[in-house]
Protein backbone atom coordinates (compact mmCIF):
# COMPACT_ATOMS: atom_id res chain seq x y z
CA UNK A 1 0.00 0.00 0.00
CA UNK A 2 1.78 3.36 -1.00
CA UNK A 3 1.01 5.72 1.78
CA UNK A 4 3.50 8.63 0.62
CA UNK A 5 3.09 12.19 1.81
CA UNK A 6 1.53 14.69 -0.30
CA UNK A 7 0.72 18.51 -0.15
CA UNK A 8 -2.92 19.85 -0.25
CA UNK A 9 -2.59 23.27 -1.67
CA UNK A 10 -4.67 25.68 0.01
CA UNK A 11 -2.89 28.79 1.05
CA UNK A 12 -0.05 31.37 -0.94
CA UNK A 13 2.48 29.40 0.50
CA UNK A 14 2.10 25.62 -1.01
CA UNK A 15 0.62 27.57 -4.19
CA UNK A 16 3.83 28.93 -4.57
CA UNK A 17 6.14 25.62 -4.27
CA UNK A 18 3.45 23.88 -6.63
CA UNK A 19 4.81 27.07 -9.29
CA UNK A 20 8.51 26.42 -8.47
CA UNK A 21 7.90 22.82 -9.06
CA UNK A 22 5.95 23.13 -12.61
CA UNK A 23 8.45 25.56 -13.65
CA UNK A 24 11.36 23.62 -13.39
CA UNK A 25 9.81 20.01 -15.26
CA UNK A 26 8.96 19.29 -18.81
CA UNK A 27 5.63 17.09 -17.99
CA UNK A 28 3.12 17.00 -15.03
CA UNK A 29 0.78 14.18 -14.38
CA UNK A 30 -2.66 15.09 -13.32
CA UNK A 31 -6.45 13.96 -12.27
CA UNK A 32 -9.26 15.58 -11.37
CA UNK A 33 -12.31 14.93 -9.13
CA UNK A 34 -16.12 16.35 -9.38
CA UNK A 35 -19.46 16.20 -7.84
CA UNK A 36 -21.56 15.22 -10.08
CA UNK A 37 -23.17 12.21 -8.05
CA UNK A 38 -24.08 14.75 -4.93
CA UNK A 39 -25.05 18.47 -6.07
CA UNK A 40 -26.58 20.16 -8.94
CA UNK A 41 -23.89 22.41 -10.59
CA UNK A 42 -21.05 20.35 -11.49
CA UNK A 43 -18.07 21.95 -10.07
CA UNK A 44 -14.29 20.92 -10.17
CA UNK A 45 -13.52 20.24 -6.87
CA UNK A 46 -9.61 18.97 -6.87
CA UNK A 47 -6.64 18.83 -8.76
CA UNK A 48 -3.78 16.10 -8.17
CA UNK A 49 -0.71 16.69 -9.95
CA UNK A 50 2.70 14.41 -9.51
CA UNK A 51 5.60 16.35 -10.57
CA UNK A 52 9.15 15.14 -9.81
CA UNK A 53 9.28 13.79 -6.24
CA UNK A 54 6.32 15.39 -4.95
CA UNK A 55 2.49 14.88 -5.24
CA UNK A 56 0.12 17.95 -4.60
CA UNK A 57 -3.62 17.81 -4.50
CA UNK A 58 -4.93 21.01 -5.57
CA UNK A 59 -8.07 22.67 -3.64
CA UNK A 60 -10.11 25.12 -6.11
CA UNK A 61 -12.19 25.89 -3.07
CA UNK A 62 -9.18 27.72 -1.40
CA UNK A 63 -8.89 31.60 -1.09
CA UNK A 64 -6.56 31.36 -3.74
CA UNK A 65 -6.21 32.19 -7.35
CA UNK A 66 -5.04 28.50 -8.73
CA UNK A 67 -4.99 29.95 -12.41
CA UNK A 68 -1.47 30.49 -12.58
CA UNK A 69 -0.71 26.75 -12.47
CA UNK A 70 -1.81 26.63 -16.09
CA UNK A 71 0.50 28.97 -17.38
CA UNK A 72 3.49 27.07 -16.09
CA UNK A 73 5.92 24.84 -18.44
CA UNK A 74 4.92 21.39 -17.52
CA UNK A 75 1.36 21.77 -18.02
CA UNK A 76 1.71 22.23 -21.18
CA UNK A 77 2.81 18.26 -21.28
CA UNK A 78 0.65 16.25 -18.94
CA UNK A 79 -0.36 12.49 -18.27
CA UNK A 80 -3.38 11.20 -17.75
CA UNK A 81 -5.59 8.42 -17.25
CA UNK A 82 -8.77 8.25 -19.30
CA UNK A 83 -8.20 11.71 -20.14
CA UNK A 84 -11.65 13.13 -21.67
CA UNK A 85 -13.46 13.90 -18.63
CA UNK A 86 -10.66 15.97 -17.52
CA UNK A 87 -9.91 17.70 -20.00
CA UNK A 88 -13.65 18.58 -20.26
CA UNK A 89 -13.33 19.77 -16.92
CA UNK A 90 -10.54 21.88 -16.99
CA UNK A 91 -11.82 23.57 -20.62
CA UNK A 92 -15.18 24.26 -18.98
CA UNK A 93 -13.73 26.18 -15.62
CA UNK A 94 -10.77 27.03 -16.63
CA UNK A 95 -10.16 27.79 -20.11
CA UNK A 96 -7.34 25.76 -19.96
CA UNK A 97 -6.37 23.12 -22.85
CA UNK A 98 -3.07 21.39 -22.34
CA UNK A 99 -1.06 21.38 -25.69
CA UNK A 100 0.43 18.01 -25.46
CA UNK A 101 -1.01 14.63 -23.71
CA UNK A 102 -0.59 10.86 -23.02
CA UNK A 103 -3.52 9.03 -21.99
CA UNK A 104 -1.92 5.83 -20.27
CA UNK A 105 -5.52 4.49 -21.22
CA UNK A 106 -5.27 4.80 -25.27
CA UNK A 107 -1.90 3.38 -24.69
CA UNK A 108 -3.06 0.25 -23.19
CA UNK A 109 -5.78 0.10 -26.35
CA UNK A 110 -2.82 0.05 -28.90
CA UNK A 111 -1.13 -2.59 -26.53
CA UNK A 112 -4.07 -4.79 -26.00
CA UNK A 113 -4.19 -4.98 -22.36
CA UNK A 114 -6.91 -6.44 -21.06
CA UNK A 115 -7.39 -4.35 -18.00
CA UNK A 116 -7.71 -0.80 -19.38
CA UNK A 117 -8.75 0.67 -15.96
CA UNK A 118 -5.97 2.42 -13.84
CA UNK A 119 -6.45 -0.06 -11.43
CA UNK A 120 -5.42 -2.70 -13.41
CA UNK A 121 -2.94 -1.36 -15.41
CA UNK A 122 -1.34 -0.39 -11.65
CA UNK A 123 -1.64 -3.89 -10.43
CA UNK A 124 -0.29 -5.47 -13.26
CA UNK A 125 2.62 -3.92 -13.96
CA UNK A 126 3.23 -2.27 -9.76
CA UNK A 127 1.98 -5.24 -8.16
CA UNK A 128 -0.06 -2.30 -5.76
CA UNK A 129 -3.96 -2.86 -4.97
CA UNK A 130 -5.44 0.75 -4.67
CA UNK A 131 -7.71 1.79 -2.30
CA UNK A 132 -11.48 1.73 -3.67
CA UNK A 133 -12.84 3.40 -0.21
CA UNK A 134 -13.46 6.71 -1.91
CA UNK A 135 -15.00 6.12 -5.25
CA UNK A 136 -18.11 7.43 -4.64
CA UNK A 137 -17.13 10.27 -1.97
CA UNK A 138 -18.15 13.59 -1.46
CA UNK A 139 -15.59 16.05 -3.14
CA UNK A 140 -16.55 19.25 -2.20
CA UNK A 141 -16.39 17.64 1.43
CA UNK A 142 -14.08 20.12 3.57
CA UNK A 143 -12.09 19.97 5.58
CA UNK A 144 -10.86 17.14 3.13
CA UNK A 145 -10.41 14.34 5.16
CA UNK A 146 -6.70 12.03 5.07
CA UNK A 147 -8.01 9.10 3.63
CA UNK A 148 -9.72 10.88 0.75
CA UNK A 149 -6.77 13.11 -0.05
CA UNK A 150 -4.48 9.84 0.26
CA UNK A 151 -7.32 8.01 -2.11
CA UNK A 152 -6.51 10.85 -4.54
CA UNK A 153 -3.51 11.65 -4.95
CA UNK A 154 -3.19 7.51 -5.71
CA UNK A 155 -4.38 8.45 -9.38
CA UNK A 156 -1.63 10.52 -10.43
CA UNK A 157 1.06 8.53 -8.18
CA UNK A 158 2.15 5.74 -10.90
CA UNK A 159 1.28 7.66 -13.58
CA UNK A 160 5.35 8.87 -14.45
CA UNK A 161 6.41 5.11 -14.16
CA UNK A 162 3.32 4.10 -15.93
CA UNK A 163 3.81 6.39 -18.92
CA UNK A 164 7.31 5.57 -19.34
CA UNK A 165 6.39 1.77 -19.32
CA UNK A 166 3.55 1.78 -21.84
CA UNK A 167 5.58 4.48 -23.90
CA UNK A 168 8.45 2.27 -24.53
CA UNK A 169 6.21 -0.67 -25.37
CA UNK A 170 4.74 1.60 -28.22
CA UNK A 171 7.94 2.44 -29.34
CA UNK A 172 9.10 -0.49 -29.73
CA UNK A 173 5.60 -1.99 -31.81
CA UNK A 174 5.71 1.26 -33.63
CA UNK A 175 2.62 2.42 -32.43
CA UNK A 176 3.68 5.83 -30.46
CA UNK A 177 2.92 8.05 -33.04
CA UNK A 178 -0.86 6.63 -33.48
CA UNK A 179 -1.18 7.19 -30.19
CA UNK A 180 0.49 10.95 -30.00
CA UNK A 181 -2.67 11.88 -33.14
CA UNK A 182 -5.60 9.59 -31.20
CA UNK A 183 -4.63 12.21 -27.43
CA UNK A 184 -3.93 15.13 -29.78
CA UNK A 185 -7.64 13.87 -31.12
CA UNK A 186 -8.73 14.02 -27.76
CA UNK A 187 -7.62 17.22 -26.84
CA UNK A 188 -9.38 19.08 -29.59
CA UNK A 189 -12.64 17.46 -29.09
CA UNK A 190 -12.56 18.10 -25.18
CA UNK A 191 -12.87 22.02 -26.19
CA UNK A 192 -15.74 21.12 -29.17
CA UNK A 193 -18.45 20.73 -26.10
CA UNK A 194 -22.19 21.26 -28.17
CA UNK A 195 -24.76 22.25 -26.05
CA UNK A 196 -28.38 20.56 -26.60
CA UNK A 197 -31.27 22.13 -28.25
CA UNK A 198 -33.59 20.45 -25.84
CA UNK A 199 -32.01 18.66 -22.87
CA UNK A 200 -35.51 17.96 -22.28
CA UNK A 201 -36.21 15.35 -24.42
CA UNK A 202 -34.89 12.67 -22.56
CA UNK A 203 -34.00 9.06 -24.03
CA UNK A 204 -37.61 7.36 -24.73
CA UNK A 205 -39.54 10.31 -25.52
CA UNK A 206 -38.58 10.51 -29.65
CA UNK A 207 -42.16 8.86 -30.03
CA UNK A 208 -44.18 10.62 -28.10
CA UNK A 209 -46.69 13.27 -29.50
CA UNK A 210 -46.84 16.54 -28.75
CA UNK A 211 -49.53 16.53 -25.74
CA UNK A 212 -47.35 14.30 -23.87
CA UNK A 213 -43.73 15.84 -24.83
CA UNK A 214 -46.06 19.22 -23.28
CA UNK A 215 -46.16 16.93 -20.13
CA UNK A 216 -42.78 15.82 -20.03
CA UNK A 217 -41.33 19.26 -21.00
CA UNK A 218 -42.75 20.58 -17.61
CA UNK A 219 -42.26 18.04 -15.79
CA UNK A 220 -38.21 17.66 -16.66
CA UNK A 221 -38.49 21.68 -15.17
CA UNK A 222 -39.96 21.07 -12.43
CA UNK A 223 -37.21 18.21 -11.49
CA UNK A 224 -34.40 20.73 -12.62
CA UNK A 225 -36.05 23.57 -10.02
CA UNK A 226 -36.75 21.02 -7.58
CA UNK A 227 -32.86 20.25 -8.06
CA UNK A 228 -31.41 23.25 -8.21
CA UNK A 229 -33.42 24.16 -5.03
CA UNK A 230 -32.14 20.98 -2.64
CA UNK A 231 -28.77 20.92 -4.75
CA UNK A 232 -29.00 17.57 -5.87
CA UNK A 233 -28.47 15.99 -9.35
CA UNK A 234 -31.29 15.93 -11.05
CA UNK A 235 -31.34 11.75 -11.37
CA UNK A 236 -31.62 11.73 -7.41
CA UNK A 237 -35.17 14.03 -7.48
CA UNK A 238 -36.51 10.97 -9.66
CA UNK A 239 -35.27 9.05 -12.82
CA UNK A 240 -36.39 9.30 -16.31
CA UNK A 241 -38.08 6.04 -16.29
CA UNK A 242 -40.10 7.52 -13.54
CA UNK A 243 -40.55 10.63 -15.44
CA UNK A 244 -41.55 9.01 -18.37
CA UNK A 245 -44.54 7.07 -16.57
CA UNK A 246 -45.75 10.09 -15.17
CA UNK A 247 -46.16 11.53 -18.36
CA UNK A 248 -47.71 8.55 -19.89
CA UNK A 249 -50.33 8.84 -17.07
CA UNK A 250 -51.07 12.22 -16.89
CA UNK A 251 -51.50 11.78 -20.92
CA UNK A 252 -54.01 8.95 -20.81
CA UNK A 253 -55.60 10.76 -17.94
CA UNK A 254 -56.03 14.35 -20.44
CA UNK A 255 -57.05 16.74 -20.02
CA UNK A 256 -57.78 16.06 -16.33
CA UNK A 257 -55.20 15.09 -13.70
CA UNK A 258 -55.66 11.49 -12.32
CA UNK A 259 -53.93 11.41 -8.79
CA UNK A 260 -54.48 7.66 -8.39
CA UNK A 261 -53.55 6.58 -11.99
CA UNK A 262 -49.82 8.70 -11.35
CA UNK A 263 -47.27 6.29 -10.46
CA UNK A 264 -45.90 5.68 -6.78
CA UNK A 265 -43.78 9.06 -6.70
CA UNK A 266 -40.56 9.13 -4.31
CA UNK A 267 -41.20 8.35 -0.65
CA UNK A 268 -40.33 12.13 -0.13
CA UNK A 269 -43.14 14.15 -2.17
CA UNK A 270 -45.25 14.51 0.61
CA UNK A 271 -46.74 17.84 1.77
CA UNK A 272 -45.48 20.85 0.21
CA UNK A 273 -43.58 19.28 -2.25
CA UNK A 274 -46.31 16.89 -3.65
CA UNK A 275 -48.74 19.63 -3.43
CA UNK A 276 -46.84 21.77 -5.96
CA UNK A 277 -45.63 19.27 -7.84
CA UNK A 278 -49.33 18.09 -8.74
CA UNK A 279 -49.94 21.74 -9.36
CA UNK A 280 -47.25 22.03 -11.60
CA UNK A 281 -49.10 18.62 -13.68
CA UNK A 282 -51.98 20.25 -13.21
CA UNK A 283 -50.98 23.76 -14.98
CA UNK A 284 -49.03 21.96 -18.07
CA UNK A 285 -52.70 20.27 -19.01
CA UNK A 286 -53.99 24.34 -19.44
CA UNK A 287 -50.83 24.95 -21.75
CA UNK A 288 -52.24 25.77 -24.95
CA UNK A 289 -52.54 23.46 -28.06
CA UNK A 290 -50.87 26.08 -30.30
CA UNK A 291 -48.04 25.70 -27.64
CA UNK A 292 -46.95 22.30 -27.19
CA UNK A 293 -43.73 21.46 -28.68
CA UNK A 294 -43.32 19.45 -31.72
CA UNK A 295 -42.67 15.97 -32.25
CA UNK A 296 -38.85 15.53 -33.18
CA UNK A 297 -38.66 14.40 -36.87
CA UNK A 298 -36.49 11.63 -38.16
CA UNK A 299 -33.70 12.44 -40.55
CA UNK A 300 -34.83 11.17 -44.10
CA UNK A 301 -33.55 8.24 -44.52
CA UNK A 302 -29.95 7.94 -46.67
CA UNK A 303 -30.86 7.29 -50.59
CA UNK A 304 -29.23 4.24 -50.32
CA UNK A 305 -28.55 2.39 -47.25
CA UNK A 306 -24.73 0.58 -46.02
CA UNK A 307 -24.18 -2.45 -46.89
CA UNK A 308 -24.66 -5.12 -44.34
CA UNK A 309 -22.86 -7.43 -45.67
CA UNK A 310 -20.28 -5.64 -46.12
CA UNK A 311 -20.16 -4.01 -42.92
CA UNK A 312 -19.57 -8.24 -41.80
CA UNK A 313 -17.20 -8.50 -43.95
CA UNK A 314 -15.21 -5.07 -42.83
CA UNK A 315 -15.49 -5.94 -38.95
CA UNK A 316 -14.17 -9.68 -39.98
CA UNK A 317 -10.95 -7.60 -41.76
CA UNK A 318 -10.62 -5.14 -38.71
CA UNK A 319 -10.66 -7.77 -36.02
CA UNK A 320 -7.69 -9.92 -37.92
CA UNK A 321 -5.68 -6.80 -38.50
CA UNK A 322 -6.32 -5.70 -34.73
CA UNK A 323 -5.15 -9.37 -33.90
CA UNK A 324 -2.11 -8.79 -35.89
CA UNK A 325 -1.41 -5.90 -33.70
CA UNK A 326 -2.50 -6.87 -30.84
CA UNK A 327 -4.77 -3.86 -30.42
CA UNK A 328 -8.22 -3.11 -29.16
CA UNK A 329 -10.50 -3.56 -32.14
CA UNK A 330 -12.22 -0.59 -31.54
CA UNK A 331 -9.44 1.45 -31.97
CA UNK A 332 -9.33 0.59 -35.56
CA UNK A 333 -13.01 1.62 -36.33
CA UNK A 334 -16.18 1.64 -33.85
CA UNK A 335 -19.60 0.47 -35.27
CA UNK A 336 -20.35 4.12 -36.48
CA UNK A 337 -17.18 3.90 -38.14
CA UNK A 338 -17.83 0.44 -39.91
CA UNK A 339 -21.38 1.80 -40.85
CA UNK A 340 -19.69 4.57 -42.78
CA UNK A 341 -17.42 2.56 -44.84
CA UNK A 342 -19.53 0.70 -46.08
CA UNK A 343 -21.87 3.55 -47.18
CA UNK A 344 -21.93 4.59 -50.56
CA UNK A 345 -20.20 7.92 -49.92
CA UNK A 346 -18.84 9.55 -52.57
CA UNK A 347 -16.95 7.81 -55.58
CA UNK A 348 -13.42 6.77 -52.85
CA UNK A 349 -12.25 5.33 -50.12
CA UNK A 350 -10.75 8.56 -48.58
CA UNK A 351 -14.50 10.17 -49.30
CA UNK A 352 -15.60 6.94 -46.80
CA UNK A 353 -12.43 7.58 -44.56
CA UNK A 354 -13.47 10.91 -43.91
CA UNK A 355 -17.20 10.04 -43.74
CA UNK A 356 -15.86 7.49 -40.53
CA UNK A 357 -13.67 10.27 -39.42
CA UNK A 358 -10.67 8.33 -39.42
CA UNK A 359 -6.99 9.61 -37.90
CA UNK A 360 -4.04 9.08 -40.49
CA UNK A 361 -2.79 6.12 -38.43
CA UNK A 362 -6.04 4.84 -39.11
CA UNK A 363 -6.56 5.47 -43.01
CA UNK A 364 -3.27 4.17 -43.27
CA UNK A 365 -3.75 0.96 -41.57
CA UNK A 366 -6.89 0.20 -43.49
CA UNK A 367 -5.29 1.15 -46.85
CA UNK A 368 -3.36 -1.80 -46.06
CA UNK A 369 -6.26 -4.43 -45.47
CA UNK A 370 -8.07 -3.12 -48.43
CA UNK A 371 -4.66 -3.33 -50.77
CA UNK A 372 -4.52 -7.25 -49.24
CA UNK A 373 -8.21 -7.96 -49.23
CA UNK A 374 -9.48 -6.71 -52.80
CA UNK A 375 -8.32 -7.22 -56.04
CA UNK A 376 -9.06 -4.03 -56.98
CA UNK A 377 -11.06 -1.33 -54.71
CA UNK A 378 -13.79 -0.81 -57.34
CA UNK A 379 -14.83 -4.55 -56.36
CA UNK A 380 -16.52 -3.48 -52.97
CA UNK A 381 -17.79 0.28 -54.15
Amino acid sequence: MVNDPYILVEDEETLSALLEDLSHYEMAAVDTEADSMYHYNVRLCLVQITIGEHHYIVDPFAPIDIRPIFQTKAMNTLIFHGADYDLRMLWHTFRFSPKHIFDTMIAAKFLGEEGLGYASLVKKYFGVELPKDNQKSDWTTRPLPPDMCEYAIHDTFFLHELCARLGEQLQAQGKFQWMIESCNDLILRATQVKEEVDPWRVSGSFRLPPKALNILKQVWLWRENEAEKLDRPPYKVFGTELMLAIVRSASYSFPKLCENSLPKLPRNFTGERRSDFLQMLQNAMQIPESEWPEMQHKAPPPLTSPDGELIDTLKIWRNERAAELNLDESMLANRAQLIALASPIGSTWDDRYEAAHFLHWQRSIWNGILHTKLTATEEIL
